[in-house]
């Protein structure tokens, strides 16, 4: 960046602001400041408490201020359209490459504003409140699996280590592993049974706070048109149509189904270089919680196109699609992203145009 712009007697540092950096923090907050010509005018601390009350001084011009989007940066994006300003989130990531000097605050937020210049960086939408709901309520539960499928392997090691062998998957060890605890015929330990009855009602205690967070997303889901329009599509249901709707924000920011299929991350990685070009393994970019419900929501597409006439999956253009990749003997995880890739792209054309899913002869 350049050094400081001349000003006139009568202006102030504050009054040439056209953009700020933030680095945002929990307390201290510093603050770099651009004029019209990006030149470097304002450097300032602040506490939070006094960056609410500057950015609510209504002598201060509207400004763009870009920061980076982590934890707090939601509020004080909401918090900026409130006072009028512009707020910009950025990728940690795009911002980076511009960190050239030494690590500190101040050069922090300059990388921020140099980030913020250029047009091909990414923002993020603000949230609305209804979107931070349900990111909240999927960031729960998807906590809660977590929490679940720890305890859950760490049963299936403790009964290993005594000859027992349960198979994947959290159903089978809810059938089981009762059975396994009540015969008397094994070489468990009193001392091992009775930890792994505590172990399993932990396991159904996490069970019954998945299922009331789903309901809860289901009431969420239910309540909310898009999620609904969402929904017709096969392989969307609460869960998928609300982080959906929460990482997505509205699809005008993409330019088509494909720009969000890329977003996500589903599109092949490329290393093409002249004349020759090299696909590689899907990018694996975005929201990875979104992505691994999308594919999951692909296989029971795929397993639904199996059976004629199952659901929302009827003889059409799109059981005829399923089919034919089948019929090519991919490997079920490409069947699986490619289906993915599809459904993201359907789910844009019906959010923008606002019309339900039909299935096509």
């Amino acid at each position: 960046m350049s050094v400081k712009t001349s000003k006139t007697k009568n202006s102030s540092p504050e009054s040439l602001l056209v953009r700020i950096g933030v680095d945002l923090s929990k307390d201290a907050f510093h603050v770099v400041g651009l004029d019209d010509k990006g030149h470097k005018i304002f450097r300032k601390k602040f506490t939070r408490e006094s960056f609410k009350l500057w950015l609510s001084r209504p002598d201060l011009p509207r400004l763009t201020v870009a920061m980076e989007a982590c934890g707090g940066a939601q509020w004080w994006g909401s918090t900026c359209q409130v006072q009028g300003h512009e707020p910009m989130l950025i990728p940690p990531h795009q911002v980076k490459p511009f960190a050239t000097s030494q690590k500190n605050d101040y050069n922090d937020a300059e990388a921020i504003c140099e980030a913020s210049l250029r047009p091909r960086t990414t923002k993020v939408p603000v949230k609305t409140p209804e979107q931070q709901d349900l990111t909240m309520v999927l960031a729960a539960r998807a906590g809660v699996i977590k929490e679940r499928t720890a305890l859950a392997s760490r049963i299936r090691a403790f009964l290993l280590e005594r000859g027992v062998v349960l198979p994947r998957g959290i159903t089978h060890l809810g059938e089981r592993l009762s059975e396994i605890l009540d015969d008397g015929a094994n070489a468990l330990t009193q001392t091992t049974r009775s930890l792994l009855r505590k172990l399993q009602a932990k396991i159904r205690t996490l069970t019954d706070e998945i299922e009331d967070l789903d309901r809860e997303l289901k009431s969420l889901s239910q309540a909310d048109k898009t999620s609904r329009l969402l929904q017709t599509q096969p392989g969307f249901g609460p869960v998928i149509s609300a982080a959906m709707i929460a990482v997505i924000g509205h699809p005008a920011r993409f330019k088509n189904g494909r720009d969000m299929s890329a977003y996500l991350g589903l599109v092949p990685s490329q290393h093409t270089s002249g004349d020759k070009i090299r696909l590689g393994k899907i990018t694996k970019r975005g929201d990875s919680g979104l992505r691994s419900l999308l594919v999951e929501g692909a296989r029971s597409v795929i397993q639904a196109a199996e059976r004629t006439g199952s659901g929302k999956m009827k003889d059409g253009k799109l059981r005829a699609f399923l089919l034919a990749l089948k019929a090519r003997k991919e490997s079920p995880n490409k069947v699986a992203v490619a289906v993915a890739n599809k459904m993201v792209r359907t789910a844009w054309a019906l959010w923008m145009k606002e019309t339900a899913w039909r299935a096509m002869a």
